[in-house]
């Protein structure tokens, strides 16, 4: 696939488009990093304008990458996939991740209608947005260091999927705790399991079963 004149087009473009942002990046490190560790950062992200539009920027030019390291390492590959070639895979698994944030976007836009743009709702739901730029540079960087001292693509996957894994895990922490502010404990369960582990098991259902 490397050897693929589009994937390398796309490589070599996205690389570029993230240089000339790499200013919005820089802008919202601290705070992002800081919403690992405190689930209010979250919040103080989203309470600015110019934060919460560079990380938006940010994230939207760093989707289809992340598309290109998960598919990259075989972390979403379906067996019905291999029947086809290299460029049709990986379209299958960009079309994959952006119908699962389609999906993931619904839902919380359901939520957010019915709470009427909760200041706590918003910030738990585009907190995924800082998480997803944070696994995107996990992945990366762990990928290439473990690929390039193991050599062992399966070894590789391995990682990355605990990496993925355990990333995931801590956000659902800090994102419960965003609910826990606004909601009761049962509510921030039930907001749990409709906005994240309906879409994320359809997710990985279908990685297991097609």
């Amino acid at each position: 696939m490397f050897d693929n004149p589009i994937y390398c087009g796309l490589a070599v473009f996205f690389t570029l488009l993230f240089l000339l942002n790499i200013g919005s990046f820089i802008k919202i490190f601290p705070v992002m990093t800081a919403s690992v560790w405190r689930w209010k950062s979250n919040l103080e992200l989203e309470d600015s304008l110019q934060l919460s539009r560079s990380r938006n920027t940010v994230a939207a030019v760093l989707l289809v990458p992340l598309c290109m390291v998960v598919y990259s390492y075989d972390l979403y590959r379906p067996d019905f996939l291999d029947q086809f070639s290299p460029v049709v895979r990986f379209a299958a698994v960009t079309g994959v991740m952006f119908l699962y944030l389609l999906l993931r976007t619904f839902l919380n836009w359901q939520l957010e209608m019915h709470n009427y743009g909760s200041k706590a709702f918003v910030a738990a739901n585009r907190s995924f947005l800082n998480y997803c730029i944070i696994l995107f540079f996990l992945l990366f960087l762990t990928g290439a260091i473990v690929n390039t001292f193991t050599g062992d693509k399966e070894l590789t996957r391995t990682v990355l999927l605990y990496v993925t894994g355990m990333t995931y895990v801590l956000y659902i922490l800090r994102r419960g705790q965003i609910f826990a502010s606004a909601c009761n404990p049962f509510s921030t369960f039930l907001y749990l399991c409709g906005l994240e582990l309906l879409p994320t098991l359809a997710l990985v259902i279908s990685a297991r079963l097609l």
